[in-house]
């Protein structure tokens, strides 16, 4: 199947997409101790698996229909991914699979399931493939390999040496698929009594998996990796310890205009699409969201006093150095969108996702003055898709393609030039960005 008639999406996943993801699994396992738990059980494991920081789940789309191909999911511990589920959705999940129990044999496969990952040889890899599923008319046209590669890229970014992958011994086809791939054959193991299967390892390199030559960026080093997320909590941390007399004054006159909260919590979608609360002075009135939509011109009603003045000066970003000391962001990246967003990206935009959003990128800067060019538009959603979207997503990709140390480093000098109103700002950037600004900027 031509690539370009399929995507690979991550998240965050309508009710539809698990649904389907949970009708998969029992169509192409169904003799499974999963399956046998129905698919209301397994729609709430895969819908907590797809938001775990332990885990990540990745589906296969027709880009014309929609109709789902295929999935994989892995995870760099299975057992936290069980505590944490235990821990969180005991109340819905106790009363849900208690009655499918009753069956003395279902419980004896619960146990095992449960021993399975504390069980296991302890020299082997603790991330591991959870479950893989191609629609059958589909295999051999290269959903599969996509999908695997996907996840890979997820697991390399998590600084995972080695995967594990155990399968069927008579599940010749993924016996094949795994050795080209380069996993290698480590043993057998009984996840129940009575079963046989292979276990795999698959070895990662620094830089990612030997067979990805489809045009992705180059990964980056675990180096660059690591002093990058070092930087960020320097710069956040001490930004933050520096800014608090200016928070404080901040969150008096937000409180003073019209007694609403201080901080907004806008869910956007982060890396490999886990949505997270990006936090942000509230700049416009309460319960703006339900006045309009997501785009905001320097001439919006909703924005208050305060919140103009703020926004201006962008000090209404502030409070996102805490969500870079977290994690869910970084200094530098492509800005974070909403679901809604993202859910249009393309295949090729899809690699937006596959690096941590950032505070300030070269299309935050292009686009500083984004609420004054989109002032005086009757439609400015639509004003948005027209003059600044395209622009926005051409100057991400060039930055995901195009990362490193010294691009980051510039694109925190020129934000500074920027917000301080240097007039040469936009001269420099031209010689650092390997676009035509012209055409960036319509």
């Amino acid at each position: 199947m031509p690539e370009e008639q399929f995507r690979v999406v991550s998240g965050p996943f309508t009710h539809a997409q698990i649904s389907a993801v949970a009708r998969m699994h029992v169509d192409e396992v169904p003799e499974g101790f999963l399956t046998s738990l129905g698919e209301p059980v397994l729609r709430m494991l895969y819908r907590h698996l797809a938001c775990s920081p332990h885990a990540v789940l990745f589906m296969a789309e027709s880009v014309a229909t929609g109709e789902p191909l295929g999935y994989i999911c892995g995870s760099t511990g299975t057992g936290s991914l069980l505590r944490e589920f235990v821990q969180q959705a005991w109340p819905v999940a106790v009363p849900m699979v208690l009655p499918r129990l009753l069956r003395p044999a279902r419980i004896l496969r619960l146990m095992e399931t449960i021993a399975y990952p504390s069980s296991a040889d302890p020299g082997l890899p603790g991330a591991e493939i959870i479950n893989f599923v191609v629609v059958p008319s589909l295999r051999g046209r290269g959903v599969a390999t996509r999908l695997y590669q996907h996840l890979m890229d997820w697991f390399v970014h998590q600084h995972v040496p080695e995967v594990k992958v155990v399968t069927g011994e008579r599940q010749r086809r993924a016996q094949g698929f795994y050795e080209k791939s380069g996993a290698i054959l480590h043993g057998m193991t009984e996840v129940h009594r009575g079963t046989a299967s292979r276990i795999y390892v698959q070895p990662l390199a620094e830089s990612g998996p030997a067979p990805i030559t489809d045009g992705y960026a180059p990964e980056m080093t675990s180096r660059y990796e690591t002093v990058k997320r070092a930087l960020d909590i320097t710069v956040a941390a001490g930004v933050l310890f520096a800014a608090t007399p200016v928070a404080a004054a901040v969150a008096w006159a937000i409180r003073r205009e019209d007694g609403g909260p201080v901080l907004y919590h806008g869910i956007r979608v982060g890396r490999y699409g886990k949505p997270f609360a990006m936090l942000k002075f509230r700049s416009m009135v309460v319960d703006a969201s339900t006045l309009g939509g997501p785009s905001t011109a320097d001439d919006d009603p909703r924005l208050t006093r305060t919140g103009a003045f703020l926004r201006r000066w962008k000090l209404d970003e502030l409070p996102q150095m805490v969500n870079v000391l977290t994690g869910d962001m970084s200094l530098v990246g492509p800005r974070p969108q909403v679901a809604s967003d993202v859910s249009r990206y393309t295949e090729d935009e899809m690699r937006l996702l596959d690096v941590r959003p950032g505070v300030t990128d070269w299309a935050s800067i292009v686009f500083h003055d984004e609420g004054v060019i989109l002032a005086g538009h009757d439609d400015v959603d639509r004003a948005y898709d027209e003059l600044i979207r395209p622009g926005k997503i051409a100057l991400g990709l060039a930055y995901v393609e195009n990362r490193g140390l010294g691009t980051d480093l510039w694109i925190l000098a020129l934000t500074a030039l920027t917000l301080l109103g240097y007039r040469r700002t936009g001269e420099m950037l031209q010689r650092a960005v390997p676009l035509d600004l012209a055409h960036v900027r319509r």
